[in-house]
């Protein structure tokens, strides 16, 4: 028998283990040298996803992340056009559109198990398994600081506010926000009922009118217009298109009337069928672990759907979080699959009311 070193075996042992598996100490190893094709959103939450998030997931997968900046009619479209050859494998929508994405089938719902960043998901951010939010916005009135905001929104229909206010158009999502919030005082029912009473309510909604000075396609644009003085109060939008003038210094600030706010869900969805499935997946799951999470929270201005992240006093000033700061401003997503079946009949009542 050959005398063998315990030395000389331990190192043959070792380069015995590395040629059965050359890639086994190469983290990530199976996504090497794969692509996914993913929509994600336009403007600054967009230019953040593709210089601070997407390299790192490249580099830490050694695969190619190629990101189609669209808002979410255009993503939907994008989906339906190539439902037979799918050619992205994630897309962010916001939460409208989930319903019809699950219905016409271009969706599938989420491997839970393969996304560990899910455990620290708020469950009323998790839309069935259909979908996670990623980014939580409220909507609601926005002001400029020199003017007291009401404490309810039925006060916005007295005549002291008649030519000072702005309105979101009838084509922006807020804009089923706003007639919640007119079916809401016109019955005296919290939004959680209103939202199904929004038929018998466009007497008034038409009762507004005299106090709109105009509406508004633009919400970044119609929040410096409030801060400049044009108008005393802006209804309804986004917090994330506001609060970033706040925090410049410019007088323009979010208020939250005592019937409630509404949540704005930034969302991703798994497409049906999409290439690389594998990579799609760990991607989704990057973006909702909490490192992610925080930073982009904290540039965007807007709140994570995970629980367990620690935020400054200054940034918290500005997010919904956690989820018992979100209960206090009574966030509320409306029954999107109820109101998407209306909606364009809504738009055309509106449209006719205000002459858009």
């Amino acid at each position: 028998m050959t005398n063998i070193s315990r030395r000389t075996f331990g190192k043959l042992a070792l380069g015995a283990t590395a040629l059965a598996a050359p890639m086994g100490f190469v983290r990530n190893s199976w996504a090497v040298d794969k692509e996914i094709q993913i929509g994600i959103w336009g403007g600054s939450q967009g230019e953040f996803v593709k210089k601070e998030i997407i390299p790192v997931f490249e580099k830490d997968f050694g695969c190619r992340v190629i990101a189609e900046e669209g808002f979410t009619l255009a993503n939907v479209g994008k989906m339906r056009a190539t439902k037979d050859n799918p050619k992205f494998s994630v897309m962010f929508i916001d939460d409208v559109a989930i319903p019809i994405c699950k219905s016409e089938g271009l969706i599938e719902q989420l491997p839970a198990g393969d996304m560990p960043a899910m455990a620290n998901l708020y469950p009323k951010f998790g839309f069935d398994g259909w979908a996670t939010a990623l980014a939580i916005s409220v909507g609601s009135m926005f002001h400029n600081t020199s003017v007291t905001p009401p404490d309810s929104y039925a006060d916005l229909w007295k005549p002291e506010y008649a030519g000072k206010l702005k309105l979101v158009s009838p084509k922006n999502t807020p804009s089923v926000f706003f007639l919640i919030v007119a079916a809401a005082v016109k019955s005296g029912k919290p939004f959680a009922e209103a939202q199904y009473l929004i038929d018998d309510s466009f007497d008034k909604v038409a009762e507004l009118k005299p106090n709109i000075m105009n509406l508004f396609d633009n919400g970044p644009q119609a929040a410096n217009e409030v801060a400049q003085g044009q108008a005393d109060i802006g209804l309804l939008e986004l917090s994330k298109y506001v609060y970033p003038y706040t925090a410049k210094g410019a007088p323009v600030t979010m208020s939250f009337p005592k019937e409630g706010s509404f949540a704005g869900n930034n969302c991703q969805v798994l497409v049906k069928g999409g290439p690389n499935r594998d990579v799609a997946v760990a991607f989704m799951n990057r973006m909702l672990e909490q490192k992610t999470q925080k930073e982009f929270s904290e540039f965007a201005l807007t709140a994570p759907p995970v629980s367990g992240i620690e935020f400054s006093p200054e940034t918290l000033k500005y997010l919904a979080y956690p989820l018992a700061e979100m209960d206090k401003r009574g966030l509320f997503t409306p029954d999107w699959e109820f109101i998407n079946a209306k909606r364009s009949a809504w738009t055309e009542k509106m449209n006719g009311i205000f002459a858009v």
